[in-house]
């Protein structure tokens, strides 16, 4: 998407479209398959939604990919103990998913794993299906992350970030 495509779409497209696309039954179910999936597993998820970037932002080349570590470096999420926090970023108006991960994990799931998770979401997200792709993808993390950092039988396992939607 070039950058004149850009700033139409976050001038026109999706600043009302958060409550519709997450209302409070969604956000909750979000929160609570993030805390299942944290039960199974040593990582941290952070799923945020933004409804549109500032166009001086976009104008300037803030791409969703550079919002989404801003955004990882600003929650915290590399602040876990294990090196496996995980972002989902949603930005809806230019409809783009992005993964931002700590450096433990980025050390043990390819890349190329974590870019199937967005276009899954993204497939779903473009038919409209936000409940479906969110959870998809919460499942499809916590499964990556289940698999390279298991929570041991009786193993201290804090929920070191929230698990909460994070609305912007």
């Amino acid at each position: 998407m070039g950058t004149a495509a850009r700033l139409l779409a976050n001038a026109a497209r999706a600043w009302w479209g958060l409550p519709r696309a997450f209302p409070r039954r969604v956000r909750d179910g979000v929160a609570a398959a993030i805390a299942a999936s944290e039960r199974r597993h040593r990582g941290e998820i952070v799923f945020a939604v933004e409804s549109r970037l500032p166009l001086l932002d976009v104008a300037r080349g803030l791409t969703p990919r550079r919002r989404a570590a801003q955004l990882f470096a600003g929650l915290g999420v590399w602040e876990t103990e294990h090196n496996s926090g995980v972002l989902i970023y949603v930005l809806l108006a230019e409809r783009a998913i992005e993964i931002v991960v700590d450096r433990g994990a980025a050390r043990r799931v390819p890349p190329a794993q974590w870019d199937a998770i967005c276009a899954a979401a993204a497939a779903a997200f473009g038919r409209g299906e936000y409940e479906a792709g969110a959870l998809a993808a919460i499942e499809a993390v916590g499964a990556l992350l289940q698999t390279h950092f298991p929570a041991a039988d009786g193993s201290r396992n804090p929920n070191e970030l929230d698990d909460a939607p994070v609305l912007l």
